[in-house]
C-alpha cells in the first residue's frame, strides 16, 4: 500500500463516525454547485450545529456558525467557507475550507504562548496554497499570558497540555469530509514556540493525526523551559535590593562583544554551538569599574548566568543546557525587565508555575522569590508527562509520519541547545542517526530569534510546507531548506542554504 493510500485508509477511520447525513447534505450540495454551491454546502454545516457531530469518538462537536468569508486582497484573496466550533467541554476552533483549489490536504496550525486565541496569519500561507486549515484556542478564549484559566482546573490542563490539538484535529478532519465528501489525502501540522510543542506531543501520543509536522522552536521541555528557565533569569539579575543588574542598554556591548569573540560574518554567528564566550571580555577596567561602554564585573556575572545552565542555591546544574547562546543578546529584552518585575519570559513561567504546572495550584499569591530552585523542580517533575514530548517516535515513524524540526540559534526563548539536545535523545530512541533521519530532520538557523526575525537570513514554519509534502508524497527527504532576508522593498537581499543538524550552514550569499 502506497503512503498516500494508507494515509487515506488512516484518515477514513478516523472520520468513520460523521454520520451519512452531513456528508450527504454536502454532496447534494455539490451536485447542484453553480455559483451558490459553495454557499449551499456552507449553509448545510451551518444548519446542522452540532446535530451531525456529536457522535465523534471522543470529540463531540459543535458547529456555532459556518459562513463565506475572504482573506487576502487583490491575487492574494482567497474566499472559504469559515467554521467556527467547539469539542466539548470547551476546545474551541475555526476551520477555513478554500470553495475553490483545495488541494486535498489538511493543515493544523499550532498556538503560542498560553493559547487562548487563533493565530491565522499563520494559516494564510497555507490557505493560499489551496490547504483546509484549523487552528485551535487550546481549550479556553482568554489571549494574553493570563494562566488563571486552568487555576484548580485539571481538566483544562490537560486540555491545553494534548487533548484540545487532537480532538480539534478529529473535528476538522469531520467537518472537511462534510464538506468536501472526501477525507483529506494528507493532514499536516505546523507549529512555533507552543505550537512547536504541539507538534511534537501530536506525534508521541497520537502518531496518525498527522502524515507530517513541521515544529518551530519548540519547548519539548515544557514544564523546565516554562517552569523555571525565564524565572530564573529573571532571579539571578536582581540584587539584594530587587535591583536590576544588567539593563538592557547594555546589551549592544556584549552583543558585539560576542560576535568578535566567536568570528561573526555578516552580522550573524554562524555556529555558536563551537563558540566558548567569556562576556569578561566586555568588562570595564578597574580605572572605571561602571563605565556607559563597557559592563560592571556584577554584570559580568549575571550574563554568565544567562549563558550557562540553571542552577540551584548550591551552584549545581539542574539543566543540561545553557538559556542563551552568543548571538541571540539583542533580544534579551525578552528576559529583562529594566523595572525590577517579570519579564516577558518570567512572566509566562510565572503563569504555568501560579495555575497549571504544580499537582496543588499555589495560585496568584505565588511570586518569582517564591519559586525554590533546590525543590520545585521535582515537585515540577510529577505532571512533566503531561506537558513535555517524548524523544519515543517509533509509532509516528511506524506510520509513516515524517517531522521537521528548526530552530534559531539566537532564540532568546528558548534554549537552542535544548532543541539540539531533545533531537539527539530522537536519534538515540530510533537506533541512531540514520534511522532517525528516515523521518525527522532539524535545521538550525544562524541568527534568528524566537519564530521570527534576527541577523541574516531567517525561516519560517511554511518555509517547510512544500518540502514536507515531497517528504510525505514522494518519498524526497529535505535536504536544503533556503532562508531568505528580504529589503524593505520585499525584495531579496540575501540567501543562506541551511542543512540538516549536524551539517553547517553554507555562507550567507548576497542578491544582487
Amino acid at each position: 500500500m502506497s503512503i498516500a493510500a494508507a494515509s487515506m485508509l488512516v484518515m477514513a477511520l478516523a472520520v468513520a463516525s460523521v454520520p451519512a447525513e452531513a456528508v450527504a447534505g454536502a454532496r447534494d450540495a455539490q451536485a447542484s454547485e453553480g455559483s451558490g454551491g459553495a454557499e449551499a454546502r456552507c449553509a448545510v454545516l451551518a444548519a446542522s450545529g452540532g446535530d451531525n457531530f456529536e457522535s465523534l469518538k471522543g470529540a463531540t462537536t459543535f458547529i456555532t456558525s459556518a459562513t463565506i468569508t475572504t482573506s487576502g486582497t487583490g491575487s492574494q484573496a482567497v474566499t472559504q467557507c469559515t467554521v467556527n466550533g467547539y469539542v466539548t467541554p470547551s476546545d474551541t476552533f475555526i476551520v477555513q475550507l478554500p470553495v475553490s483549489g483545495w488541494n486535498q490536504m489538511l493543515e493544523a496550525n499550532g498556538s503560542h504562548g498560553l493559547g487562548g486565541a487563533y493565530y491565522l496569519n499563520e494559516c494564510a500561507p497555507f490557505l493560499g496554497k489551496g490547504y483546509a486549515t484549523v487552528a485551535n484556542s487550546l481549550g479556553h478564549v482568554e489571549p494574553g499570558l493570563n494562566g488563571g484559566f486552568a487555576y484548580d482546573n485539571p481538566q483544562a490542563d490537560i486540555d491545553f497540555a494534548y487533548r484540545a490539538t487532537h480532538v480539534t484535529t478529529v473535528a476538522a478532519k469531520a467537518i472537511v469530509h462534510a464538506f468536501y465528501g472526501t477525507v483529506p489525502r494528507e493532514s499536516y501540522f505546523s507549529g512555533c514556540s507552543e505550537g512547536g510543542r504541539q507538534g511534537l506531543v501530536e506525534a508521541a501520543r497520537y502518531p496518525t493525526d498527522f502524515n507530517g509536522i513541521i515544529a518551530g522552536p519548540a519547548f519539548p521541555e515544557w514544564s523546565t523551559v516554562i517552569g523555571y528557565d525565564g524565572v530564573y533569569t529573571d532571579v539571578v539579575n536582581r540584587d539584594v535590593n530587587g535591583h536590576v543588574i544588567l539593563t538592557t542598554d547594555k546589551l549592544p556591548i556584549l552583543h558585539e562583544a560576542a560576535l568578535r569573540a566567536c568570528g561573526a560574518t555578516d552580522g550573524t554567528i554562524t555556529d555558536p554551538e563551537k563558540c566558548h564566550f567569556d562576556p569578561a571580555v566586555a568588562q570595564c577596567p578597574p580605572a572605571d569599574p561602571n563605565g556607559a561602554g563597557c559592563l560592571s564585573a556584577a554584570q559580568v556575572g549575571v550574563a554568565r548566568l544567562f549563558y550557562g545552565p540553571v542552577r540551584n542555591s548550591r551552584g549545581q546544574a539542574i539543566t543540561s543546557y545553557g538559556s542563551n547562546e552568543p548571538g541571540s543578546e539583542l533580544k534579551w529584552t525578552s528576559r529583562i525587565n529594566n523595572a525590577g518585575g517579570p519579564s516577558l519570559e518570567g512572566g509566562i513561567g510565572l503563569q504555568f508555575d501560579r495555575y497549571l504546572g504544580f499537582s496543588r495550584d499555589p495560585g496568584p499569591t505565588f511570586q518569582e522569590n517564591s519559586f525554590n530552585f533546590d525543590t520545585d523542580p521535582a515537585r515540577l517533575a510529577a505532571l512533566a508527562s503531561q506537558y513535555n514530548a517524548s524523544p519515543n517516535l517509533a509509532a509516528f515513524r511506524k506510520a509513516g509520519g515524517k517531522l521537521i524540526m528548526w530552530s534559531g540559534w539566537a532564540d532568546e526563548a528558548m534554549p537552542p541547545a535544548a532543541t539540539v539536545q531533545f533531537y539527539k535523545a530522537i536519534e538515540a530512541d530510533a537506533g541512531g542517526a540514520a534511522a532517525a533521519q528516515s523521518f525527522v530532520r532539524l535545521f538550525m538557523v544562524p541568527g534568528e530569534y524566537h519564530c521570527v526575525g534576527g541577523s541574516g537570513p531567517q525561516l519560517a514554519s511554511d518555509s517547510f510546507a512544500d518540502l514536507l509534502n515531497a517528504w510525505v508524497t514522494d518519498g524526497q527527504s529535505p535536504q536544503t531548506v533556503v532562508a531568505v532576508q528580504s529589503k524593505v522593498d520585499g525584495q531579496v537581499a540575501a540567501t543562506r542554504k541551511i542543512h540538516p543538524y549536524p551539517v553547517r550552514p553554507e555562507q550567507q550569499e548576497t542578491q544582487g
